[in-house]
């Protein structure tokens, strides 16, 4: 997606923030808003292009609801209600029946369940609260560059970082008494996966990048004191290397190098199959500070994955069981040994869609779990998977051909057992023969 297209579309997505948040109640807060390049709305024949979703979140009632707007005609066009149920705006109905009104009857737009996509595409994108607000801020400092020489702007800036602070989160008192913008300050998760595979690391334990760009690790005491981590050294450029990065879902999986490293000391490192563990540095598009856990396998190669902070997702199930130090599971090498041979040999699987064997690792249960979802029982979903990833490397159509193959030669098996047992028990007639072969179609 062009620059250019990709901020006009965040300021459309601004606006309508700003047009729902107008019209909310006291217990409603717009969550995020999303904009889909192409979205189909399951369960009927309609797709849209150009589509923002807001989700928008009621703390009183603990429900969601959605609005889905039109980015063709920047108006709305349905809602969601508390059930999940799709309810499209008459006019947004009238105006597809000037079009065709056949077509429309055909669509069966009444009492759809409403369904998100799994995964974004490329051309999606997703603005959460903090991005909202982190863009609104920058544009009014921005404006305010323009307007105002430079001791009025370092007012309003002292007056930004105060209404910072009247919000009284840790992030934000920290980020006022450090100078720094709340975005980079990262407390972590009291129940993520690097407290739980590093019990010795600090309670309270916040990663933040001061005024020199440098990230630094610190802790909050007991007493509430602000110290410094035993753990980890500050980030620096020097060690940098290239690394095999799992993200917070492990897909897309991708091989890049940290803009700073993190050296640790004396992290929880029982596992023979990590030789080092060390904390990479990246910056996002928007400013925001970004860190994960790197280790090192056996065959000097490095595999991350996201540290769980606060005001960030969790990481899939899938990527905390398969990095696990607590409970053996972690072992880089096999990872990115299973990276490097997917570079070279992608799986192509049906409708367009590729999958490498570094995926299939990471997401074996939600693969599974897909393929029982089609129809298949979990033994044979498991031995499809096997076979993608066993040393033929068949893709997903082989796997299931080879799979259906062997279902087909075991049901037919055991249809010939059933007609054998009919023989002897039972006088064969024309409508029993009939119904014989009709069962034998449904198994």
């Amino acid at each position: 997606m062009k620059q250019n297209n990709e901020q006009e579309i965040k300021q459309k997505m601004l606006q309508i923030s700003a047009l729902i948040e107008k019209d909310q109640t006291q217990d409603e807060s717009l969550d995020s808003i999303t904009y889909y390049k192409d979205f189909n709305f399951k369960g009927s024949g309609l797709a849209e292009n150009d589509i923002y979703i807001a989700k928008i979140e009621n703390e009183k009632e603990k429900a969601v609801t959605y609005e889905i707007y039109s980015g063709k005609t920047n108006s709305l066009i349905a809602t969601v209600n508390t059930q999940g149920k799709l309810e499209f705006m008459p006019e947004y109905i009238e105006n597809l029946k000037k079009i065709d009104e056949r077509y429309v009857q055909r669509l069966k737009l009444e009492d759809l369940d409403f369904e998100l996509p799994e995964e974004l595409q490329k051309d999606d994108i997703v603005l959460s609260k903090e991005e909202r607000e982190y863009i609104k801020q920058k544009e009014k400092q921005e404006s305010v560059t323009e307007e105002k020489d430079n001791d009025e702007k370092v007012k309003e800036d002292e007056e930004l970082k105060e209404d910072v602070s009247s919000e009284n989160s840790k992030e934000e008192e920290i980020a006022s008494k450090k100078g720094i913008p709340s975005h980079n300050v990262l407390f972590i998760r009291e129940n993520s996966n690097l407290y739980k595979d590093h019990p010795n690391l600090e309670p309270n334990l916040y990663f933040y990048r001061d005024i020199e760009g440098i990230v630094r690790a610190e802790y909050i005491d007991k007493d509430g004191s602000i110290k410094p981590s035993r753990y980890f050294e500050p980030s620096q450029t020097s060690v940098r290397q290239e690394t095999v990065s799992l993200g917070d879902d492990g897909n897309p999986v991708t091989k890049e190098v940290p803009y700073q490293v993190m050296k640790t000391k004396g992290l929880n490192n029982v596992d023979k199959d990590i030789r080092d563990i060390r904390i990479n540095i990246d910056i996002d598009q928007y400013g925001y500070l970004e860190i994960e856990e790197a280790r090192q396998g056996r065959n000097g190669d490095w595999l991350s994955h996201d540290i769980e902070v606060k005001g960030r997702n969790y990481n899939s199930r899938a990527v905390n069981e398969s990095t696990s130090i607590k409970n053996r599971k972690a072992d880089p090498d096999r990872q990115t040994d299973a990276y490097e041979q997917a570079e070279k040999n992608e799986l192509d699987i049906e409708d367009g869609i590729k999958y490498n064997q570094m995926y299939l690792v990471a997401h074996a249960e939600e693969f599974i779990d897909m393929l029982v979802k089609e129809g298949y029982q979990k033994n044979d979903a498991t031995k499809i998977l096997n076979y993608m990833l066993g040393e033929e490397n068949l893709n997903l159509a082989e796997a299931k051909e080879r799979v259906n193959e062997e279902i087909g030669n075991s049901e037919m098996e055991k249809a010939q057992k059933q007609e054998n047992l009919e023989d002897e028990e039972y006088e064969r007639t024309p409508w029993g023969d009939a119904q014989a072969r009709d069962q034998r179609r449904r198994i």
